[in-house]
């Protein structure tokens, strides 16, 4: 166990600079980043039917009956084909949808700082500003959710370059 340790430490400056590559890779060009990893797993699901429709089709030959793995292989290339246009619809209805309960959260929280307002110690301003605050965050996201998913995934590439960092820190340390 000790020696699997030893050897996850040894190589850790790699992984921290492919934490930093990738991570600026991310930072940079969001967008190529996710075309490009949307067709590495189209390639990937067509390289998987390969296998699937040779054995349903040798099979065939075999039984005279098709097999599973021909069905199976049939839907790998079909999930290749209809991924790029599915994912992307896919992507912003999760921004859309969270949006939407921002919005409602942030009508809902001036309307109870609103109710709050009858008690005299209470000041109804900071809530009034944090449910503004979450009907503007709301309404970007409904208004270009896709963008926002291409935010969120820019604030992960920073995330991985500030962790590429702090791993070859830590791996100059040990």
């Amino acid at each position: 166990m000790q020696a699997m340790f030893d050897r996850l430490q040894r190589w850790s400056w790699l992984r921290g600079l492919l934490m930093i590559l990738i991570g600026a890779w991310i930072l940079i060009e969001p967008h190529q980043v996710y075309r490009s990893f949307l067709w590495i797993v189209a390639a990937v699901l067509v390289v998987a039917a390969i296998p699937k429709l040779i054995d349903g089709f040798s099979a065939k030959k075999r039984s005279g009956t098709y097999s599973t793995s021909l069905f199976t292989g049939i839907v790998y290339l079909l999930v290749a084909l209809l991924l790029p246009a599915i994912v992307m619809p896919l992507m912003s209805m999760g921004p859309f949808i969270i949006g939407i309960v921002l919005i409602v959260y942030g009508i809902n929280k001036i309307m109870s700082a609103r109710h709050q307002q009858q008690y005299v110690n209470v000041a109804p301003w900071p809530t009034i500003v944090y449910g503004v605050a979450l009907i503007v965050i709301g309404a970007i996201m409904v208004i270009n959710p896709f963008r926002t998913v291409m935010m969120v995934f820019s604030l992960f590439g920073g995330l991985l370059v500030v962790m590429g960092i702090l791993q070859l820190f830590g791996s100059k340390q040990k």
